[in-house]
């Protein structure tokens, strides 16, 4: 019996390592094939590219419709995303006010420019702030845009007027570990296994349209121009690499206790359909932040600034009126 035993042990472990060596083998032959007939899309990169801190940064810009004296807004976006999200509410948000976006570090039409940390990725706010000459603007951020803004609100709080956290809360989203920064998880992902999957969904529409689908809503643009503007950027050289080393990489984000000492005014908004930053967390946040403005957005999903612009941009009313209304 005991024998038997063993035979089927040596043969699952033989069968487990040949799957493994087989897995290499694809991945590394994938991205051989990859490499010989890249996928490159015609994507128009609308906007500027400013250095930031010693980082090419591409920049959009959306003049005020009316100006009217009131701080202008700087948006950062999240994890995986680009200028891109901001696209349809943005303008709405111009109608009094001077609107700008940047990629970050690492993310859309931006250099890749390692490390991927929260220390960085704050440099190059104070950069893009420095090189547009902008005047105490109010920083919106979302997801895990959020970290970077309060970061920035940490180390420089006299330069802006507030932030508005938009779908997260600044601090890293997984592990029961609140107390570190950039802690969380990590996800330690081995070569050629990692790069030969993200190419694969980066590729094809398919896996894009759905996550952006999920994440988004009915009212998300998902025809294929859409889905293309999301995938170009990975597709440039270097895009996939990139995206790579940030999924090694801890996740961006202040401890709860660094938090609790921001001094700039602060508003949150959230969706009621986020998975991630739902009323519990958005509530924990503003007792953190000790701020009242808090606005939530039924039905709305994690990329309700692409799904819902309206919605969104009049969810952010409150807090910008509160920080350099008329």
């Amino acid at each position: 019996m005991r024998r038997g035993l063993g035979r089927w042990a040596r043969r699952i472990g033989l069968t487990l390592l040949v799957l493994v060596v087989l897995l290499f083998a694809a991945s590394g032959a994938y991205l051989g094939w990859d490499r010989l007939r890249p996928v490159r899309l015609d994507v128009a990169a609308p906007g500027f590219d400013v250095d930031a801190a010693g980082v090419r940064t591409h920049v959009e810009h959306w003049p005020a419709a009316q100006p009217s004296g009131r701080p202008p807004l700087v948006l950062v976006h999240g994890f995986a995303e680009s200028t891109y999200v901001w696209s349809r509410v943005a303008p709405l948000l111009a109608a009094d006010r001077d609107v700008y976006a940047y990629d970050v570090r690492g993310f859309g039409f931006t250099d890749r420019v390692p490390p991927y940390d929260l220390a960085a990725d704050t440099d190059q706010l104070g950069g893009v702030l420095a090189a547009l000459h902008l005047e105490r603007p109010v920083v919106v951020g979302h997801s895990s845009g959020v970290a970077i803004a309060l970061s920035w609100a940490l180390r420089a709080p006299a330069s802006i007027s507030g932030v508005i956290a938009a779908n997260g809360d600044g601090t890293p989203y997984f592990g029961a570990d609140r107390t570190s920064a950039g802690g969380g998880a990590r996800w330690v992902l081995v070569d050629p296994i990692a790069p030969a999957a993200v190419t694969a969904v980066v590729r094809h529409r398919a896996p894009i349209r759905s996550i952006v689908a999920a994440q988004c809503g009915p009212g998300c643009p998902t025809d294929d121009a859409a889905i293309d503007r999301w995938r170009a950027p990975f597709l440039l050289p270097g895009g996939v690499d990139a995206m790579v080393t940030v999924l090694r990489s801890p996740l961006i984000g202040l401890t709860d206790a660094q938090e609790s000492t921001v001094a700039v005014p602060t508003a949150i908004v959230y969706s009621s359909e986020d998975g991630s930053f739902g009323r519990p967390e958005a509530t924990a946040m503003a007792a953190r932040l000790r701020t009242d403005l808090v606005t939530e957005l039924p039905g709305a999903r994690h990329l309700a600034l692409l799904g819902d612009p309206e919605r969104f941009a009049a969810a952010l009313r409150p807090g910008l009126d509160a920080f350099g209304g008329r």
